[in-house]
């Protein structure tokens, strides 16, 4: 996000694979376009994503995207189930504090977990 809160697109780059090296060389031409003073980097969970962006920008926050997280969720779960699971999922994501969001997540671990033990883990 610029300083006036828009989101703006830094870069487009074509790579062979979402390996580490890749993720790399991509995150290096940002840098040496000027990119600095990164704080927060929110993304799917792919480990050489995760791993360049980890040799790139220490000392910024990483956070799971949330598309991606529901989406990894409701694609282990059988297609049936779907649709409930995903309401109640955004229920902990909008949950108005941290300790309603951990009670509706046992809540859900536990409704769950025999179901649809993979969407779970």
């Amino acid at each position: 996000m610029n300083e006036e809160g828009y989101r703006e697109i830094l870069g487009l780059q074509i790579g062979n694979s979402e390996s580490e090296s890749s993720w790399s060389e991509f995150f290096g031409w940002l840098k040496d376009r000027g990119l600095r003073g990164v704080d927060l980097i929110i993304s799917d969970q792919h480990g050489g994503l995760v791993q360049a962006i980890e040799k790139h920008f220490q000392g910024a926050t990483w956070q799971r995207c949330q598309t991606h997280f529901i989406r990894n969720i409701l694609d282990a779960a059988p297609k049936y189930m779907q649709d409930a699971l995903l309401e109640e999922i955004r229920g902990i994501l909008h949950a108005p504090n941290k300790q309603t969001a951990r009670l509706l997540l046992e809540q859900v671990l536990a409704k769950w977990e025999e179901k649809a033990p993979k969407a779970m883990q």
